[in-house]
Order: C-alpha cells, then structure tokens, then sequence
C-alpha cells in the first residue's frame, strides 16, 4: 500500500521537471528571439534610414523644379519686351530700305503715282508686319504652354514619387510593429504549465549605482508562453542534459557573488580612506603604511570628493564599455534627447539625483561608522520599497517586515564596545531611504528604456551633481578640508573605487544574463555578511553580538521579501 501511495507524488515530481524543462527551452527560445529582433530591428532600421533619405532627395529635387518654374514665369515679360523690341528695329530698317528705294524712284514717277505706291507699300508692310507679329506671339505662346504642361507632368510625378515613399515608410513601420514580439502581456491560464507572473516589485542587487534594473524575466516568460511551441512530451524533455544550463547557472552565480565582493570591498575602502587603519588581511598589506587611511575628514565635502572623484574614472570607462553589452545604448540615448519628453527626463533627474544623494549619505556614513554595521542600516531599504509601492501585504510580508525591522534594531543597539554614533545611522538610513526613492523612478523608467541607457544617464547625472556639490561652500564642519599634498591619494582613491565599481558592474551584468535577476537580487542579500567579514579580514572590524544577530535577521528577511517576490 505505500509504494501505491507515493506513485502519484512520483507522477507529479516527473510532471514538475517536466515543466521545468519546458520552461528552461522557452527561456532559449526567448533568447533565440530577441536575438532576431534585434537584427530585424537593425535591418529595418537601416531600410527606414535609406528611404528617409530618397524621401529628402525627392523633396530637394521637387523644391528646385518649383524654383525653374517661378524662375520662367518671372522672365516671360522680359522675353515678351525684348521680342517686341527687336520686331520694332528690324520693321525701323525695313521702312527706311523702302523709303529710299522710293526716293530713288519718285525721280522718275509722277507725284500721284509715287503716292500711290506709297500708300501701298506701307499696307503690304504693315500687313507682313502684323502677320509676322501673330505668327511669332502664337510660337511663344505654343512654347510657353508645353513647357509649362511638361513642368507639371514632372511636379505631378515628384508629388506621386513621394506618396509612394510615404505609403512604403507607412507600411514598413506597421510591419515591424506586428512582428516585434510585445514586451509585457497578460498569460492565458494553462492546464498543465501556469506561466510566469510578472514581476511587478523585484529587489536588485544593491550595487548603489542603479545598475540592476527591476527584471522583465517574468514578462518575457509570459509572453514566449503563448507563443505556439511544437508538442514536446516528457520524455523528451527528461533526456534532454541538463549539465549545461546547470554549468552556466553556476558561473552566473559565482559572477554575482564577485560583484557583491567587489561592492563590500569599496565599502571597506571608503572606510579606510576616512580612517587610518592597519590593513594585516590585504596582500599587499605589508607594503603599506601601518596605519593606512585617514586621508581626510569624514565631512559632506570630503564625501563629494571621493565621489565624484570616483565617477570620473566610472562615468567615461562605462561609456565604452557599454556598447559591448547593448550596441544600441547611444541610439537610444540620442532618441531620448530628440524626444522632448519632459516627463521623462523629470524621471531620469530624479532618479539621478536619489542615487547621488543616497551614495554621498553612505559614504558619509562609512567614515563615521564600521563598514558593516552601515551597510546593514543600509539594507532597510527593501521594507522602505515595499512601504511606497503600495505592494505590502500584511501577512505574507509581515515575517520578513519584522525580522528587518529587528536586525536593524538589534544593530543599532548600545553595546559595550562603545554607543554607535546617531548621526552615522541616520546617514545610513537617510542613504536607505534615498535608494528606495531611486528604485521606485527605476521601475517607472525600465518601462520605457532599456537599463543601459538609463544606467549611463544615472552615472553623468551623478558626476553633474557631484561636480557642483565639490564648488559648494558648506560649513566647517561639514566643508570640504582637502590639502593639495594629498591629490596623489585622491587620484588613487579614484582609480580604486572606479576600478572596483567597474568590475562590480561587469560581473553583475554577465551573472543576470546567466541566472536572472530574480537569483540575483535573492543573492545580492548576503552583501551585509559579505561586507562585515571582509571588513573583519582587512581592517579587524568586529561586530558585537548583538550587530551579528542583527545582520542575520536582515539577511534573512531580505533575502525572504526577494523569494516572496519571485512567488508572487
């Protein structure tokens, strides 16, 4: 009787790789089609950009015609005058001929005669002179009337030539919006496979910068569902190998976690810079100066400084390097601009500015408090997201809410080691809050753009108000002290952040491709664990207790809230 039972849990495991399975050979499929799209999108690109440009020699070559025709009408009198007055010179020289040749003759001829003859020779040359008049102006006119016939035969052929581009342009354009497969559309329910929802609130790796975007994986997912795929049984699918797909999750995943390493480590070195501090953990550490740090004040000057010293080295790199990951990032950039939108570029200002102000609040933050205990202050801002898109659902989030809330407690609790400086949580809290307000912009702009444009317009945003925020003049307190012997180490303190947040960027990006988002962001949670080990390695930053318990509790709600995401 129990090996009865569990048949149907064994039919149902098969039937559940099998849906995997078929899920697995969609998402290659997907990625076979946007392979496609984007070559036909090329393709049609190009035919649209020759065919604008036949369309503006058509419309220069009417233009000049139009020119040649008013050029004609407005000669036509002088033409008329002139013929007029060469006819009334050449009747002038035939009258004085005949009158001396009359002259000659009257010598001969009697008076009455002579007058007579007179009278009718004026009448035959006024008559030849009126018909030769008629003849001409009857020429001009027949010139006239087909040349002007055969201006418009030609204006009339040019106004076709450009309705037919019109219509072909038209046409081309409705083409590809029907073959283009569509974003986001809402699944048909499946008796066998349920697709994917969409991911209307995805958490992303926390790398600051914006850029890991709100996923589209479970929208593609949906649309490729309905998409008419050949039969494929069970058993097919199962002898399909697997080793593979599972060999590319497993780099995705080691990519990603190098980026969240690379994150802790800019962390921990924004700490330093603010902090002389004995680096043992580094190999290079017995090279260096024991202590190490301490560059300058931990001040809201100081804090634009190593920023925006940071983004000169990340802002130009990245416009390089984005090409090799999306070829289009500069023609969309351009239609951006040409667009006028004003709404969207409200959108991208702010969202540039929220990341700015949430990366100047944690470095300020960095140098007043331990690397780990800001960045656990920091992960609050997944509960501070889920509180301003109005996705909250108090039961099924509310384990993970306060597991949060209590890591972030627990962390910010007195303990015997020393009380924990108020103003360097509130900067971290303050950065939390600033990142959330960037990823809500975030989700209304991946909308519209594809994340590598937004993430090239975030990075100058940031370079722009970092510039300004270093020409400020702020309090002593909170001013800028910077001594112009130390600008070797700002320079180096630039070329490690941007080296590292580089890397940060580049692994990211290929571990997604692999692995999704949605793993990712489940990932990115350990960044708070990452970050306090690293920071104890290095620099021997301890955590009390009770900031360990905190951490934890934060991991593990965030990395919840994500999972929960994913279900939902």
């Amino acid at each position: 009787m129990g090996q009865l039972d569990n048949q149907p849990d064994n039919a149902e495991n098969r039937e559940q790789q099998a849906a995997a399975d078929l899920l697995q050979s969609m998402t290659e499929s997907i990625e076979g089609i946007e392979t496609l799209r984007h070559s036909l999108m090329t393709q049609f690109t190009q035919e649209i950009e020759r065919l604008q440009q036949e369309k503006a020699q058509l419309t220069e070559e009417i233009k000049t015609l139009h020119d040649q025709r008013q050029q004609h009408l407005t000669q036509q009198p002088e033409l008329e005058s002139e013929i007029a007055q060469a006819l009334a010179n050449q009747l002038q020289d035939l009258l004085s001929q005949r009158l001396k040749q009359l002259a000659q003759s009257s010598e001969t001829l009697s008076l009455d005669q002579t007058v007579g003859n007179h009278q009718q020779t004026i009448q035959e040359v006024v008559a030849s002179l009126d018909n030769t008049l008629r003849i001409t102006f009857r020429t001009l006119q027949q010139d006239l009337n087909s040349y002007q016939s055969s201006i418009s035969q030609q204006l009339s052929q040019m106004y076709s030539l450009q309705e037919q581009g019109s219509v072909i342009l038209e046409t081309l354009v409705n083409r590809l919006k029907a073959e283009m497969p569509p974003l986001s559309s809402t699944p048909e329910p499946r008796a066998q496979i349920p697709p994917a929802a969409p991911n209307h609130l995805t958490l992303p790796p926390p790398d600051q910068d914006g850029s890991s975007l709100p996923s589209h994986q479970g929208e593609i997912v949906t649309s490729a569902s309905q998409s008419p795929l050949p039969a494929v049984g069970p058993t097919q699918l199962q002898r399909r190998p697997q080793k593979q797909s599972m060999g590319k999750r497993l780099v995705g995943l080691v990519l990603v976690l190098l980026s969240l390493l690379a994150l802790a480590f800019e962390n921990v070195f924004v700490n330093i810079i603010f902090n002389a501090t004995a680096i043992t953990g580094f190999p290079v550490g017995a090279w260096l100066p024991s202590p190490y740090g301490g560059f300058w004040l931990p001040t809201l000057g100081n804090a634009l400084l190593v920023l925006w010293s940071r983004m000169l080295v990340v802002v130009p790199m990245a416009a390089i390097l984005s090409r090799g990951f999306y070829p289009g990032v500069w023609r969309d950039i351009q239609q951006v601009v040409r667009s006028r939108n004003w709404g969207l570029f409200g959108t991208l200002v702010c969202s540039g500015f929220s990341v700015f102000l949430s990366k100047v609040l944690l470095y300020w933050a960095l140098g007043i408090i331990a690397p780990g205990v800001a960045v656990i202050i920091f992960f609050i801002y997944p509960i501070v997201l889920l509180l301003l898109s109005d996705r909250f659902n108090r039961w099924s989030h509310f384990i993970p809410f306060a597991m949060v809330i209590a890591g972030f407690v627990l962390t910010t609790l007195p303990s015997g080691s020393g009380e924990l400086s108020p103003f360097g949580v509130t900067l971290a809290s303050g950065s939390a809050i600033a990142f959330a307000l960037h990823l809500m912009f975030m989700q209304n702009l991946a909308k519209q753009l594809h994340p590598m444009p937004i993430l090239l317009l975030n990075l100058a945003i940031v370079l722009i108000f970092s510039a300004l925020g270093v020409m400020i003049s702020f309090p002593a307190s909170w001013g800028l002290v910077y001594a112009p012997s130390l600008g070797s180490n700002l320079m180096i303190s630039g070329l490690v952040l941007g080296g590292v947040t580089l890397i940060s960027y580049v692994f990211n990006t290929m571990g997604m491709k692999r692995v999704g988002a949605a793993s990712a962001s489940v990932l990115g949670a350990t960044l708070p664990v990452l970050t306090a080990l690293l920071a104890w390695i290095l620099i021997q930053s301890p955590l009390t207790v009770s900031q360990i318990v905190g951490m934890v509790l934060v991991t593990i709600g965030v990395a919840a809230l994500s999972i929960l995401t994913i279900v939902r």
